[in-house]
Protein backbone atom coordinates (compact mmCIF):
# COMPACT_ATOMS: atom_id res chain seq x y z
CA UNK A 1 0.00 0.00 0.00
CA UNK A 2 2.72 2.44 0.94
CA UNK A 3 4.27 2.45 -2.57
CA UNK A 4 0.91 3.09 -3.86
CA UNK A 5 0.43 5.96 -1.99
CA UNK A 6 3.80 7.46 -2.88
CA UNK A 7 3.67 7.06 -6.37
CA UNK A 8 -0.09 8.51 -6.31
CA UNK A 9 0.37 11.32 -3.67
CA UNK A 10 0.71 14.26 -5.66
CA UNK A 11 -1.39 13.11 -9.11
CA UNK A 12 -5.05 14.42 -9.70
CA UNK A 13 -6.65 13.36 -13.09
CA UNK A 14 -7.81 17.19 -14.79
CA UNK A 15 -11.39 16.44 -13.52
CA UNK A 16 -10.07 15.32 -9.93
CA UNK A 17 -8.45 18.30 -10.34
CA UNK A 18 -11.06 20.65 -11.27
CA UNK A 19 -13.48 18.90 -8.59
CA UNK A 20 -10.68 19.46 -6.03
CA UNK A 21 -10.75 23.45 -6.51
CA UNK A 22 -14.81 23.71 -6.15
CA UNK A 23 -14.45 21.54 -2.81
CA UNK A 24 -11.57 23.35 -0.91
CA UNK A 25 -11.94 25.90 1.95
CA UNK A 26 -8.46 28.01 2.51
CA UNK A 27 -7.21 27.16 5.74
CA UNK A 28 -3.81 28.65 6.09
CA UNK A 29 -2.24 31.64 4.76
CA UNK A 30 1.30 32.54 5.07
CA UNK A 31 4.11 34.49 3.65
CA UNK A 32 5.81 31.67 1.86
CA UNK A 33 2.05 29.17 1.04
CA UNK A 34 -1.20 29.41 1.26
CA UNK A 35 -2.99 25.99 2.16
CA UNK A 36 -6.65 25.07 0.90
CA UNK A 37 -8.22 21.23 2.17
CA UNK A 38 -10.89 19.55 1.43
CA UNK A 39 -11.79 15.46 2.65
CA UNK A 40 -9.94 13.24 0.59
CA UNK A 41 -11.86 11.25 -2.65
CA UNK A 42 -9.74 8.51 -1.72
CA UNK A 43 -8.59 6.48 1.32
CA UNK A 44 -5.22 8.78 1.78
CA UNK A 45 -5.18 12.11 1.53
CA UNK A 46 -2.91 13.72 -1.64
CA UNK A 47 -1.28 17.28 -2.27
CA UNK A 48 -1.09 19.39 -5.31
CA UNK A 49 1.29 21.88 -5.18
CA UNK A 50 1.23 24.87 -7.39
CA UNK A 51 3.88 26.69 -8.21
CA UNK A 52 3.91 29.94 -10.28
CA UNK A 53 6.24 30.39 -13.52
CA UNK A 54 7.07 33.78 -12.01
CA UNK A 55 8.13 32.83 -8.82
CA UNK A 56 11.29 31.32 -10.20
CA UNK A 57 12.95 28.98 -13.05
CA UNK A 58 11.71 25.25 -12.99
CA UNK A 59 14.44 23.79 -11.44
CA UNK A 60 13.67 26.00 -8.30
CA UNK A 61 10.07 25.23 -8.40
CA UNK A 62 10.33 21.11 -9.09
CA UNK A 63 12.59 21.21 -5.72
CA UNK A 64 10.01 22.66 -3.90
CA UNK A 65 7.44 20.18 -5.54
CA UNK A 66 9.92 17.54 -4.46
CA UNK A 67 10.49 18.35 -1.18
CA UNK A 68 6.61 19.34 -0.16
CA UNK A 69 5.65 15.63 -1.62
CA UNK A 70 8.27 13.76 0.29
CA UNK A 71 7.29 15.83 3.39
CA UNK A 72 3.55 14.72 3.11
CA UNK A 73 4.08 11.47 2.57
CA UNK A 74 7.70 10.92 4.62
CA UNK A 75 5.34 12.47 7.80
CA UNK A 76 2.39 10.80 6.95
CA UNK A 77 0.31 13.42 6.29
CA UNK A 78 -1.85 11.82 3.71
CA UNK A 79 -3.52 9.81 7.07
CA UNK A 80 -5.23 12.85 8.02
CA UNK A 81 -7.44 12.04 4.72
CA UNK A 82 -7.38 15.44 3.16
CA UNK A 83 -6.57 16.57 -0.16
CA UNK A 84 -4.82 19.94 -0.18
CA UNK A 85 -3.74 22.32 -2.54
CA UNK A 86 -0.39 24.36 -1.86
CA UNK A 87 -0.05 27.71 -3.75
CA UNK A 88 3.51 28.39 -3.67
CA UNK A 89 4.88 31.79 -3.18
CA UNK A 90 8.22 33.52 -3.57
CA UNK A 91 9.40 33.11 -0.19
CA UNK A 92 9.08 29.97 -0.02
CA UNK A 93 11.79 29.33 -2.13
CA UNK A 94 14.26 30.64 0.37
CA UNK A 95 13.19 28.58 3.22
CA UNK A 96 15.52 25.45 4.29
CA UNK A 97 14.32 22.01 4.48
CA UNK A 98 13.55 21.70 7.93
CA UNK A 99 11.83 25.35 8.00
CA UNK A 100 9.54 24.20 5.27
CA UNK A 101 9.18 20.87 6.65
CA UNK A 102 7.55 22.82 9.95
CA UNK A 103 5.28 25.29 8.18
CA UNK A 104 3.82 22.21 6.02
CA UNK A 105 3.22 19.73 9.04
CA UNK A 106 1.70 22.88 11.10
CA UNK A 107 -0.67 23.74 8.00
CA UNK A 108 -1.39 20.39 7.61
CA UNK A 109 -2.65 19.79 11.34
CA UNK A 110 -3.89 23.42 11.34
CA UNK A 111 -6.30 22.05 8.09
CA UNK A 112 -7.37 19.12 9.59
CA UNK A 113 -8.78 20.98 12.69
CA UNK A 114 -10.14 23.50 11.03
CA UNK A 115 -11.81 21.55 8.57
CA UNK A 116 -13.19 19.26 11.37
CA UNK A 117 -15.01 22.16 13.05
CA UNK A 118 -16.49 23.54 9.95
CA UNK A 119 -18.41 19.69 9.34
Amino acid sequence: MNSKISREIGRFSKKETSELFKKVKRISRHPAFDVSCAPATKDFGRILVVTPKRIAKAVKRNLTRRRIKAIFYEEKLYKRLLDCILFVKKDCLELSFEELKQLVIDAVHKSKKSHNSHI
